[in-house]
């Protein structure tokens, strides 16, 4: 675990001292702020509180955005650099090394999101939000977070080029998100079984979360879910190291 936290310090200490990663906050959390102040006065004695409380839905849309940005240089800068094949020679797995900055860009997206939670405590001083919902709320958009995260690393272990990296990432995360989109399609095409369907709308991101968690419905299944998403991308982005690894 010492070669994992050394490489999780480093990471988080440069994400700290990138002018790029601190705009990605101020602009998300600007954002935000304007939306919230908004909504809470159109609907300040017309609706519940509750109905106010989308920041961490609204975070988890913006993340085929956010999560590429945050993810595209973890990997490839370091192979267009050539520190990659560096940090290669010292004696650490390349899984400790993934976890080790998976876990920093990870840290990174929680501290936003933690933040958010100011939004909330707004809400409980004009109503009475449930704090249930906004509890599976908040643990989904940690877990789905985690997982777009874990999936956008896998590009940037491909290329070494961060564009790139960044739009592949884009284009996987919206798929998953769309998921829900293409199932209903398939559904409605003839000759077509309900099962494929079902299956396709299983594999997205919005399934399990947004008729679940987002309403505080917290199922095993749907933790589940994306654990084992943020397991596989993992995986294949410490094979794809080790690859490359193994022919230099």
């Amino acid at each position: 675990m010492r070669q994992v936290f050394a490489v999780f310090k480093r990471e988080l200490g440069l994400y700290f001292r990138s002018p790029v990663a601190y705009a990605i906050a101020f602009a998300l959390m600007l954002f935000f702020g304007l939306f919230f102040s908004s909504s809470l006065s159109s609907a300040n004695g017309q609706s519940p509180a509750d109905s106010v409380n989308f920041i961490p839905n609204l975070l988890t849309f913006l993340l085929f955005l956010v999560a590429p940005l945050l993810t595209m240089r973890l990997l490839a800068e370091e192979t267009r650099e050539g520190t990659l094949e560096v940090l290669m020679t010292l004696p650490i797995r390349e899984s400790q090394f993934i976890l080790g900055k998976f876990m920093a860009v990870w840290a990174y997206y929680t501290i936003i999101l933690l933040l958010t939670a100011v939004y909330h405590i707004i809400l409980t001083t004009v109503g009475v939000p449930d704090a249930g919902r906004a509890f599976g709320m908040y643990l989904g958009a940690w877990l789905y977070g985690g997982a777009t995260l874990a999936v956008t690393m896998i590009w940037s272990a491909v290329t070494e080029d961060q564009v790139v990296a960044a739009f592949l990432g884009a284009a996987t995360v919206l798929v998953l998100y769309l998921a829900e989109v293409a199932a209903t399609a398939i559904s409605n095409l003839p000759n077509v079984p309900p099962t494929v369907g079902s299956f396709i709308r299983e594999l997205g991101l919005q399934a399990h979360y947004e008729t679940t968690l987002l309403q505080g419905v917290i199922r095993a299944e749907d933790i589940l879910y994306f654990v084992f998403m943020i397991i596989g991308a993992l995986f294949i982005t410490t094979r794809i190291v080790e690859v490359r690894r193994w022919r230099s």
